[in-house]
């Protein structure tokens, strides 16, 4: 069976994704005492505490950085920056530099083919400052927020602006996912198996970003420790090697999601046959979920030159298949839902979890199969 890349299901990231891969490039960047966190007092937030800190919170916390910490505020734009987003990204900054965040370095963090330069101090203290004792926006503004605090301290703000200028760093990374590998390299062991690696990498995004929009669906910031990431990539380097590759399900199913109005699903071969089987909505998108893991597990199983185990997998469903349709046959008993439950739930040794299990049976009911084509109803009773 030839193997093509899977474009089924909806991807909703398209307004986090750039951060998402940013707070994955810095996770590579934690060591023992410190965390990275998505959206608490910038997008992406990288800190590490003193002893003293540690010892007085708990491991995992959103709190002020003492003196002797570490501090990077890292504000990522994956756009062009106007004169009117710079002020803005600056007020922000000044609010958070008047705080007790203590902030060591603000970072401006984007990519080359936007053609940023990194200037957003294109205004001097004193014009800004002017805009802002000017502004007659609603009090909830942040440019009222910082009127309401230096509206008549020009020498305070001016000194906040020169500090955030002090440590400010531009960013401006052109390939973000080349250098996501080369810092990942050693965690994942890149040098041993470069797709082993590959895999690895990518069940840990998969993983980040189901952690990200669970936090968000939830209204709460994502924080990630050192002590978590290092957990992950153990849990990540088991899962996937040159003889063992099992995706997590969970995550999978939570970051992929179902459209049963999508027209090219809904006039699948498998989606009809699960329908023959009277399945409610939710169980149609279950099951066309478990076809569609197997089959992102069965790219990787290629990707490992292991094909035999594509092989060992279906023929075994298949083999389940037919002599489940027989019993069913046999007693009378035959249905598209019977077979579809039997079948799923016959022995099959060589899948390595129950989704893989319960997707190659789906799998098998797509069109162009071949011999081994599997119908919950047989082609000559079918209604489509």
């Amino acid at each position: 069976m030839t193997f093509q890349q899977d474009q089924s299901g909806i991807n909703s990231l398209a307004g986090f994704a750039y951060q998402i891969k940013v707070f994955a490039y810095y996770a590579f960047d934690l060591r023992k005492d410190m965390q990275v966190e998505f959206e608490t007092i910038e997008d992406v937030n990288l800190k590490a505490f003193t002893p003293e800190q540690i010892d007085k919170y708990s491991h995992k916390f959103v709190c002020r950085i003492a003196e002797g910490g570490v501090n990077k505020a890292i504000q990522v734009k994956h756009t062009s920056i106007s004169n009117a987003v710079a002020q803005q990204m600056l007020l922000n900054w000044i609010l958070l530099e008047h705080s007790s965040h203590n902030v060591e370095e603000y970072i401006l963090f984007t990519d080359k083919s936007y053609q940023n330069d990194g200037n957003i101090f294109s205004k001097d203290a004193e014009a800004l400052h002017k805009i802002v004792v000017e502004s007659d926006m609603k009090k909830n503004a942040t440019i009222s927020k910082v009127k309401s605090l230096y509206e008549a301290d020009n020498k305070g703000f001016e000194k906040l602006y020169n500090q955030i200028q002090g440590k400010f760093e531009f960013i401006n990374l052109e390939d973000i996912d080349a250098k996501t590998d080369d810092k990942a390299s050693l965690h994942f062991r890149k040098a041993a198996n470069l797709i082993v690696f590959k895999q690895r990498l990518d069940e840990f995004l998969q993983h980040i970003t189901f952690k990200i929009l669970n936090a968000i669906e939830n209204k709460e910031p994502y924080i990630l420790t050192y002590q978590e990431f290092i957990n992950m990539v153990e849990d990540i380097s088991k899962r996937f090697t040159q003889e063992v590759t099992i995706p997590s399900y969970y995550n999978y199913k939570k970051v992929n999601r179902i459209d049963l109005r999508d027209s090219k699903l809904s006039t699948s071969r498998e989606f009809m046959q699960l329908k023959s089987c009277g399945l409610p909505d939710h169980l149609l998108k279950q099951n066309l979920l478990y076809g569609m893991y197997y089959y992102e597990t069965a790219l990787k199983y290629m990707e490992n030159n292991r094909v035999n185990k594509i092989e060992e997998i279906e023929e075994t469903t298949f083999e389940g298949f037919q002599n489940v349709k027989f019993d069913l046959m046999n007693n009378k008993r035959d249905t598209p839902y019977n077979r579809l439950a039997k079948t799923q739930k016959y022995p099959n040794s060589h899948a390595e979890n129950d989704q893989i299990k319960y997707g190659s049976s789906i799998h098998l009911t797509k069109e162009d199969i071949g011999e081994n084509q599997i119908s919950w109803e047989d082609d000559e009773n079918a209604q489509y």
